[in-house]
Parts: structure tokens; sequence; C-alpha cells
């Protein structure tokens, strides 16, 4: 039975949580992976040749090698040559993306979305951000921001499981069925 793509990456970020923790250094890890990332998201044809077949295996290498040199954890290091030895270097993303899930677990960390008709200032995100870590008992919420004019007014925030609406437009369609009763 072969696994999914998202329980390797499950296993392998664990995996890794666990010995940067041993050693003290999942900060540094975990910088080292953002790094990546932002090395995939920047380049996405990166990812599509290392998982085409139209390279080689060591012309695969020679792309990979700046991406482990350029890591300061041997375990980083160590997982990007084995992910390449197995031949699941498609999975490293996953991975990454599975290691952050953990991270932000780990340490109270919670990612959400705030709607908005219109822009917020950074002290308005600032306290939608802290009142929102209050009411999830979060010690951290990254928040970033999308406009939708279409909400009129108010806020909707979004997270991995609560979704908060307090948008005008929401608040109107209440008014109306209530009415329409």
């Amino acid at each position: 039975m072969s696994l999914s793509k998202l329980d390797v990456a499950k296993n392998y970020s664990k995996a890794l949580y666990e010995a940067l923790e041993n050693e003290n250094s999942i900060d540094k890890g975990k910088a080292d992976l953002d790094a990546i990332k932002i090395v995939f998201d920047n380049d996405p044809e990166l990812a599509a040749a290392l998982n085409g077949v139209s390279l080689d295996t060591q012309q695969k290498e020679t792309l990979l090698n700046p991406l482990i040199d350029g890591a300061t954890s041997e375990y980083v290091r160590n997982l990007i040559n084995m992910l390449f030895d197995y031949g699941r270097i498609s999975d490293l993303v996953a991975v990454i993306d599975e290691f952050d899930k953990l991270y932000n677990q780990k340490n109270g960390i919670v990612k959400a979305e705030a709607v908005t008709a219109v822009p917020l200032d950074e002290d308005e995100k600032s306290k939608l951000a802290q009142s929102l870590g209050k009411r999830i008992n979060a010690k951290k919420v990254e928040l970033s921001t999308k406009i939708n004019p279409d909400i009129i007014g108010g806020v909707i925030l979004k997270s991995s499981d609560v979704v908060y609406d307090g948008s005008i437009r929401t608040k109107i369609e209440q008014v109306k069925r209530l009415l329409l009763k």
C-alpha cells in the first residue's frame, strides 16, 4: 500500500520536527524551510524541472545543490537529500507546509484572513489579530488581509476552523430574512 502525498509529507515533517526539537534547533530549521519555500514560490519552473522527466538525475542534483548548500541545518540538508534519493523531491513543498502546520500548532500560532471592504492600516490589523487571538486562545495570530467591497463594511475573519462574519452585507441579509418571515 502506498502512502498519499499528504501522509508522506506528514511523516517526514514530523520526523524532521522531532529531530530539530531534540537538537534545540527548530527555529534554525524553520528558517531554512521558509527560505526554500520562497525559492519554490518565486520559481515554479524549479519544481516542474525537479518533478519532470526532461532532466537526468545529475542535472536535477545540480539544481538542488544551491538549496542544500544554503541550508544551515544539517537535518534540512539531509531531508532534501533523502527526498531526492527516494524519488520524493516532488513532496518537498508539501513537507514544508506540513512542518509549518506542526510548528504553528506547537507554538500556538494561528493563521487567519480578514476580509474587509476597505484596506486596514497596520494598527487596525494588529488590534484585530490581538482580538482574534484572545477569542481563540492563540499566542499569536498571523493575519493576512483581503479586500472585498461586496461586504459593504465590517469584517469577516477566517481561520482554519472558525469564521466570524461581522460584515454589513450579512447583517442586511439577516434583517431581510426576518422581514420576509
